[in-house]
C-alpha cells in the first residue's frame, strides 16, 4: 500500500471509531434519562411526604447536565464543527457553576462566568465569522447523517 492509500484507511477507521464513541455515549445518555426519571420518581411520587433537600435537587441537576453534556460531546464527534467544543466547554462550565456546594465562596462563580465570557470572545474575535454563519443557517438535522 502507497502513503496515500494508508492515510485514506487510517481516515476512514477513524471516521468509523469517532461514530461508534458516538453510539456508545448515546446509550449511555439513554439510560441515564432512566435512570434520572427512577431519581426523580422515587423522590417526588413515592416519597411525596419528605420535604427534598438542596443535596438531592443538587444531585438530580448535576445528573441531568452531565447527559446533556454526554449528548454535546456526540454531536462534537458527529459533526466536527468549530462552534462544537464551544458548547461542550459552555456545557461543562455552565454545570460547574450550578453545582457550587452552599459553603463556597463567589470566587468560583466569579472564575465561571470569566471563562464563559472568555468563551464568547473566542467564538466572536478567532473563529471564522463566516463559517460560523455558515454553519449556524444549516439545518441542524443535517439528512445525511440520519
Amino acid at each position: 500500500m502507497d502513503n496515500k492509500k494508508k492515510r485514506k484507511f487510517i481516515l476512514k477507521t477513524s471516521y468509523f471509531l469517532e461514530a461508534s464513541l458516538s453510539l456508545v455515549i448515546l446509550v449511555a445518555v439513554t439510560l441515564g434519562i432512566f435512570d434520572t426519571l427512577r431519581i426523580i420518581f422515587t423522590t417526588y411520587i413515592v416519597n411525596f411526604n419528605q420535604p427534598i433537600d438542596y443535596e438531592q435537587i443538587n444531585g438530580i441537576f448535576a445528573q441531568i447536565l452531565l447527559l446533556v453534556i454526554g449528548v454535546e460531546i456526540a454531536v462534537m464527534l458527529t459533526l466536527r464543527k468549530q462552534t462544537a467544543l464551544l458548547e461542550v466547554l459552555l456545557y461543562g462550565i455552565a454545570r460547574k457553576m450550578l453545582l457550587v456546594p452552599k459553603g463556597s465562596g463567589i470566587s468560583e462563580v466569579f472564575i465561571g462566568v470569566i471563562a464563559i465570557a472568555g468563551l464568547f470572545v473566542i467564538r466572536k474575535y478567532l473563529l471564522d465569522n463566516k463559517h460560523y454563519e455558515e454553519e449556524v443557517k444549516e439545518d441542524p438535522h443535517p439528512d445525511h447523517l440520519i
